[in-house]
């Protein structure tokens, strides 16, 4: 067996990890590739100085995919295999690793930190796209205005709908967990209606806004005042797959 690995650190690993779960990403960067077929099967041609050479075909198999580990096999008629992990290890820090085992091992083993490169290269210029931080200002007054609310339900996808019971200071717990669940999509709204009102916004995993009307009071930002809400709210979870369209809504 043959492997190598290196970290990507000072990046959003949600957006990295979106980023892994498309096979077509991967397969873009990888360099020694000789023929793709579709998202099923990829040739490579690797050499060792200019005179030793290994060439076969791999299914590509997406064997694991959780929230913190994504697994690609790529497996050959022979049994060689590449085995490519995408590693969540905090907030910012995602480790890449390749590992290969079969035939002519000293051949392949030799070109794993390109391929690691090319990988961490492709994920750079991804990211350079889209990990951009919106305007540098507190969303929660925006929160409040239907107009923009409707803008921002528009760009957005629906993902869930549930009626939630919250024992006074479970709020924070709840939204924690949608969160958690969540969290491969860069933008998550919230909204909860019940005997009050509230709105939440999550922006590349730190929260950007919050809008809460309670006994006709209003609040804005206020995150303590979230921990005092309770009772039966009718919630709505959307979300977005990149945090420049809100840069669109005013």
């Amino acid at each position: 067996m043959k492997k190598d690995s290196l970290v990507i650190e000072g990046k959003d690993s949600n957006l990295i990890m979106n980023w892994a779960k498309d096979s077509q990403n991967l397969i873009s960067v990888l360099p020694n590739v000789v023929s793709v077929e579709g998202n099923t099967f990829i040739k490579f041609h690797f050499t060792r100085m200019l005179f030793f050479s290994f060439e076969s075909k791999f299914r590509i198999e997406k064997s694991n995919i959780e929230n913190k580990v994504i697994e690609y096999n790529l497996v050959d008629p022979k049994l060689n295999k590449f085995e490519i992990l995408f590693i969540t290890e905090g907030q910012k820090r995602v480790r890449i690793s390749i590992s290969y085992f079969g035939d002519k091992e000293w051949i392949v083993g030799n070109a794993l930190r390109k391929m690691l490169t090319e990988i961490e290269r492709g994920i750079e210029k991804e990211l350079s796209k889209l990990e951009v931080t919106p305007q540098a200002e507190d969303y929660s007054h925006k929160l409040a205005k239907i107009s923009y609310l409707s803008k921002l339900i528009i760009k957005s996808k629906l993902v869930d709908s549930e009626s939630v019971k919250v024992p006074q200071g479970g709020l924070v717990d709840y939204l924690e967990q949608v969160m958690a669940q969540y969290s491969q999509y860069p933008v998550i709204y919230v909204s909860g209606t019940g005997s009050s009102t509230f709105r939440v916004l999550f922006i590349n995993g730190d929260l950007k806004g919050i809008y809460v009307l309670d006994n006709d009071k209003e609040y804005f930002g206020d995150e303590e005042i979230l921990n005092k809400l309770y009772g039966e709210f009718k919630v709505n979870i959307y979300v977005m797959i990149t945090p420049k369209i809100l840069e669109v809504l005013r």
